[in-house]
């Protein structure tokens, strides 16, 4: 991981420097699980991000879910081995999990970008969309 570290946490600036409203809910997120500004969970700040994306397709928020998928996409187009492994498994395999309102889902389902669907029906197979 160690390799990873600068790569990972300069990803996570980014998405938190764009995004604040996100930034806040990282670091509610991680207060909630007792870790301070000194802890660096890589892993669940990026699944922090993916079910705030996930909130605001349940809200149908489109400006937010557009905003967030479209960086998302374009970061994957020229992502790092290290940030294509972040955005694949961290961020698409958990996005729109818990999401029970079918329309809802169909919704976030047309905005996501055909590369980040890829990630996804690698992950989920074909879905019921």
């Amino acid at each position: 991981m160690d390799e990873k570290k600068p790569i990972v946490e300069s990803f996570l600036r980014e998405i938190c420097d764009l995004f604040p409203d996100v930034s806040a809910a990282i670091d509610k997120r991680m207060e909630f699980l007792g870790y301070g500004a000194q802890d660096f969970m890589y892993t669940e700040k990026m699944e922090t991000f993916s079910q705030f994306t996930t909130n605001a397709i349940k809200r149908f928020d489109e400006r937010t879910v557009k905003a967030h998928f479209e960086y998302m996409s374009n970061k994957l187009k020229q992502a790092s081995k290290v940030e294509a492994e972040y955005i694949d498994v961290y961020y698409v395999e958990s996005l729109m999990w818990d999401i029970k309102d079918k329309k809802a889902k169909q919704w976030g389902w047309s905005l996501l970008p055909n590369n980040l669907r890829a990630l996804y029906r690698e992950m989920w197979g074909d879905s019921d969309f």
